[in-house]
Parts: structure tokens; C-alpha cells; sequence
């Protein structure tokens, strides 16, 4: 017990024990030590609560809050309630009244609140420099963070497989471990719009080259694969940019087949993929037609090549399609100028997709290719494509059928099993086997793990 408890304490035990000196064997210490008790905690409420009814400054708060209005927090319910307040709850409780009323009354301060503000007037201006000071450590930590309107997503993907078929010479059939690491980051400046920059890297090689490889094998450099702005004009979006991938702008769905192992549906029109300065349009409708238009120009950041000249690569693509309830497809249109080294063609896509409930997906979707190149022959794709669940993941399968510049037809078949394993951690082994222009055919046994943060 602290010295000015036991002063506190002293008179009242005295007084208790006054009239049994005369026989202190009688004397109750049960008795005393509840009026210590007592004592004390009456002590100790008289010092931290500074603030108690019947106080003109206790009545001057309940008046203060009523008439403006201040923020309802535990203050206000303590004055409600009847219990006492220290100095520093009524001068939080002031500066809440302010912020809420007073400041903004164009008649000033009344006589009882300016008393108040001059009662608590340390404990108020003590409030403040704290608060001042959590908002600078705030403002300095937030600082060096992204911009709360950045998203920041990425994906790891490890492979491991082996390719039987391939000449030894290339060392095909050896079991290769191979990776691909992408960041994603998008920014959004009116909460409309969106700045998308994307950044990858990886190791993948031929013959193990699947669907989850970057676009470039950057020998584990990181490096920006796509920089554009979007944002709204009118009923259409408008994309452009210094780094534009041509698919980037292509609104109509063809397959809704995952698409996540090898083959891929579109070889001419999507598949060799063109990466330059770009700009490009789409348009939706509640009904469910779409449409897009964009022009990629794949040497556009070269001097010497540069935009619609006739040393660059220019290619432009359109694409109008159907989204139904279950149901839809389009049709893509790609042109590239032969330009330089560079041969130009027409490619044309085709595809519709069905998505019965409680049964497989069916995809089906046709690719040609008219190449500007005298004696070469179109090419042609047809690819059949399914999604069905099973067990705790997904099986997706897909066959293929492609004549390349006349050439004999290949057929090429895959299927895969794709499951979670873990929040963010998806296991995907598969089979894939392709046909040969000469030699054995090629039988690929993969398995990948993706991680997504």
C-alpha cells in the first residue's frame, strides 16, 4: 500500500479502534480490512477520475454533446451512462465535438464550450501533437509502400518431364527440371481504368515447352513482357501501350477448354503471338456480343523499323463473338504485313464452346492460314476440346489435327489432371503424344506445380 493510501487508511482504523482499546483481543481485522479496502479504491478513483457528476464541467460536456452532435464513441455513452471521466477522455471528447459541430458553426464558440476548451486546453493540445505524430509514421511508412489502389499478383511454375522420341543428339529423352516466374501489377487511377505491367522469366526449353512457359526464355533475367493502359470510353475500352501482346485485345471466347498443359487452339491466328507498341478497342453488351480491333506493330520500337513503315511488322487483329448461358463462340480475323524478313499472312478463327451443367465442356474450333509467301499452301487446324470434374480436381483432354503448309497431317493428343493441393497450390501430371513429320513420335510425361500468391 502506497504512503498517501495508508495516510488515508490511518484516521478511519484509529477511529475504529478507539473505543476497543481496552481489549484488543476483540478487535475485528476482518472489518478493517474491508474499510481499507474501500478507502482505497474511493483514493483511487478521485485520481484518474477527474471528471464526475455534479461537476459544472461534467454538465457542460453531457450539454456540449447533445447540442452538436458528437461522434457517439465510449465517451459519450459514459456521460450517458452517469460515470465519471478522466481529463484526457473529456478533452478526446471536446476535440470530437469540434470536429463535429462547432468548427463549422458560424456563430463561434458558446461562453460554457469555450470555458471547457480552456479547462482541458494542455490535455487537448498533449492529444493532438499524439495524434500529429502517429499520422507522420503513418504517412513516412506509407510512403515507401505501393499505391493502395496496386494490385500485385504472381505465379511460380515448376516442371519436371522427359520426352521420348527425340534424337539423342538434342538430349530430348533426359528428364529436364525446368521453371517459369511471372509478377503481375495492376494499377487503377480513377477506379475505372487500369496500368497492367508484367514482368517474367524462366528456363524452358524445346522439346519441353508447355503451355505454362514464358513467351521468352529469358535465362533467369526478369524482364517486362507487357506494359499498356486501359480505360473507358464510352461503351468501349480502349487499350494502349509500348508493350502490347496481340492477344491482349481479343474479345471473343472461342473454347472455354483450359488450355493449360500444350496444345493450344488457335496456332495462326493467337499462337505466334506478336509483342510491340500497340493500341486497340473492345465493346460488350449485356446481351452478350462482343467485338475488338487492335494493331500491334512488333518492330514499332525500333529506329530503324519504327510504326507502318515498310521495314516493320505490323499485324492487326478482330474478333467478334457470343457469350451465352452456357454457351457461345466467335470468329478472329489476324493480317500481318510481309515486311522485312518477316512473312506476311491472313489467318481465320473459328470456334464455339457448350457447357451442359453437371456434364463435360465440348469445345470445338478450326484455325486457317493463308500465307502471302507464292508456292507455300494454307495451313489448317481443327482442335476438340473437354473440361469434365473428377474426383477432388478436373480432367482436361484435347486432340488435334493440323496440316502445315500442305504438309501431311499431324495428329497430336494430351491429357492432363489438374487438383489443388493447398490454397494457391495447384499439381497438374499429364500425357501428351504428337506425330512426326519423320522419325518416332514424340511422347511427353510431365508434371507441374503451380503456385499463385
Amino acid at each position: 500500500m502506497k504512503l498517501f493510501q495508508r495516510l488515508l487508511v490511518a484516521p478511519a482504523a484509529l477511529g475504529l479502534l478507539a473505543p476497543m482499546a481496552a481489549n484488543a483481543a476483540e478487535v475485528n481485522l476482518d472489518s478493517v480490512v474491508d474499510y481499507s479496502n474501500s478507502a482505497v479504491q474511493v483514493a483511487t478513483s478521485a485520481q484518474f477520475s477527474d471528471v464526475v457528476p455534479g461537476d459544472w464541467a461534467y454538465t457542460a460536456l453531457q450539454n456540449l454533446s447533445e447540442s452538436y452532435g458528437c461522434v457517439d464513441n465510449a465517451y459519450t455513452q459514459s456521460l450517458n451512462n452517469g460515470q465519471a471521466l478522466t481529463r484526457y477522455e473529456a478533452a478526446a471528447l471536446i476535440n470530437a465535438c469540434l470536429d463535429g459541430g462547432l468548427m463549422a458553426d458560424s456563430q463561434g464558440l458558446s461562453s460554457e464550450a469555450s470555458r471547457l476548451a480552456d479547462e482541458f486546453g494542455s490535455e487537448m493540445a498533449i492529444l493532438k501533437g499524439r495524434v500529429d505524430g502517429l499520422e507522420y509514421k503513418v504517412n513516412e511508412l506509407s510512403a515507401g509502400q505501393f499505391s493502395s489502389t496496386t494490385k500485385l499478383s504472381g505465379g511460380a511454375v515448376f516442371t519436371v518431364g522427359a520426352v521420348d522420341g527425340v534424337e539423342a543428339a538434342t538430349q530430348g529423352e533426359n528428364l529436364h527440371g525446368q521453371y517459369a516466374f511471372g509478377l503481375d501489377l495492376n494499377t487503377s487511377f480513377t477506379g475505372q481504368d487500369d496500368l497492367y505491367v508484367g514482368l517474367e522469366t524462366g528456363n524452358h526449353a524445346a522439346p519441353l515447352l508447355m503451355d505454362s512457359a514464358t513467351t521468352a526464355n529469358t535465362a533467369g533475367a526478369l524482364e517486362i513482357h507487357a506494359l499498356y493502359y486501359s480505360f473507358p470510353v464510352g461503351d468501349f475500352t480502349v487499350t494502349a501501350g509500348p508493350l502490347i501482346d496481340q492477344e491482349d485485345i481479343v474479345s471473343a471466347t472461342l473454347s472455354t477448354y483450359s488450355d493449360a498443359f500444350r496444345l493450344a487452339g488457335q496456332p495462326y491466328t493467337l499462337a505466334n503471338v506478336e509483342t510491340g507498341p500497340g493500341v486497340g478497342a473492345t465493346y460488350s453488351n449485356e446481351s452478350g456480343f462482343n467485338a475488338s480491333f487492335a494493331f500491334v506493330s512488333d518492330d514499332g520500337e525500333g529506329s530503324t523499323t519504327g510504326i507502318l513503315t515498310e521495314e516493320g511488322d505490323d499485324v492487326v487483329t478482330a474478333s467478334i463473338g457470343y457469350d451465352g448461358d452456357g454457351f457461345g463462340g466467335g470468329i478472329i480475323y489476324t493480317s500481318a504485313d510481309e515486311k522485312g524478313s518477316a512473312a506476311g499472312y491472313d489467318a481465320f478463327g473459328y470456334g464455339f464452346y457448350w457447357q451442359p451443367e453437371g456434364m463435360p465442356s465440348i469445345n470445338v474450333s478450326w484455325d486457317t492460314k493463308d500465307p502471302e509467301t507464292a508456292g507455300v499452301e494454307d495451313s489448317n487446324s481443327m482442335m476438340i476440346s473437354s473440361d469434365f470434374a473428377f474426383g477432388p480436381g478436373s480432367i482436361g483432354a484435347a486432340y488435334s489435327i493440323s496440316d502445315d503448309d500442305g504438309t501431311n497431317d499431324l495428329d497430336k493428343y494430351e491429357l492432363y489432371y489438374t487438383y489443388e493441393h493447398a490454397d494457391g497450390v495447384t499439381i497438374q501430371p499429364g500425357i501428351f503424344v504428337e506425330d512426326q513429320l519423320s522419325g518416332d513420335d514424340h511422347t511427353g510425361v510431365v508434371v507441374e506445380t503451380f503456385f499463385k500468391f
